[in-house]
């Protein structure tokens, strides 16, 4: 199963990297700005990954009950790598008091959307495919990733993150052989994990793009106002000094 799910990633992996804003790092045209930007908006994507992994486990049965507890796991060890993302914003110049408080840009809201509509609404295990490209490019891409950031004059302390995922999501790729014997059972399964593959990819690349457009021509997103009335916090916000902001 784990060699099938592999030679199913592989035509949607190159084909990701062929796109656009990809291209744009390959030939070290990519600004620091655009990259700041993409750092913003991995904060809020990666800050929902915990309680999403968590929520897929309420739909597990029978055998499938078996991996809740590594999935909890699983979920916990994403907790605070958001706060990565945001200690790349802030090397790059950006200022994170507002950003936690922020909306996100309409296509990182639609990749988080499409994480929890698979769930609640296809399968519950298209969780492994979306959770599987977002592990799985960083540790085949990522270190060829960050020595062509390099030739975009990113600053290699800006890049904790895909630094830090390249190397912890080695261990939970290889979560998917613990996963797979147990939850995938037939060509349907495969099948339904392949799709979550290919739309994450795609949400992905359009998250990316919008970055690198939203960069030259910021796009007013708005206040999130869950996560401000969760803290009790009134716009404008205070400007917190940078060492409370990030970790």
């Amino acid at each position: 199963m784990i060699d099938e799910l592999n030679k199913r990633f592989e035509p949607i992996l190159a084909e990701f990297l062929a796109s656009p804003s990809i291209k744009r790092i390959v030939d070290g045209e990519l600004t620091v700005a655009e990259y700041r930007e993409m750092m913003r908006q991995t904060f809020h994507y990666t800050r929902e990954n915990p309680q999403m992994q968590a929520l897929a486990t309420v739909y597990f049965r029978g055998r499938h009950r078996d991996m809740v507890a590594p999935f909890y796991k699983h979920a916990a060890e994403e907790i605070g790598h958001e706060y990565l993302a945001l200690n790349d914003f802030v090397t790059l110049g950006g200022d994170p008091t507002n950003v936690p408080y922020e909306n996100p840009l309409p296509a990182t809201s639609g990749l988080i959307a499409y994480g929890f509509h698979h769930i609640y609404n296809l399968s519950h295990l298209g969780h492994l495919g979306y959770i599987y490209f977002l592990e799985r490019l960083p540790v085949v891409s990522g270190p060829i990733l960050m020595d062509q950031l390099k030739g975009s004059s990113i600053p290699e302390n800006a890049m904790t993150f895909l630094r830090d995922h390249a190397e912890i999501d080695i261990e939970h790729t290889a979560l998917m052989d613990k996963y797979f014997p147990v939850l995938v059972s037939d060509e349907r399964d495969m099948d339904c994990i392949e799709y979550a593959m290919k739309t994450t990819a795609y949400l992905f690349n359009e998250m990316l793009a919008q970055c690198i457009e939203a960069a030259a021509n910021p796009i007013d997103v708005g206040w999130n106002w869950e996560e401000l009335n969760a803290d009790r916090l009134t716009p404008p916000l205070k400007k917190a000094e940078t060492k409370t902001a990030v970790a």
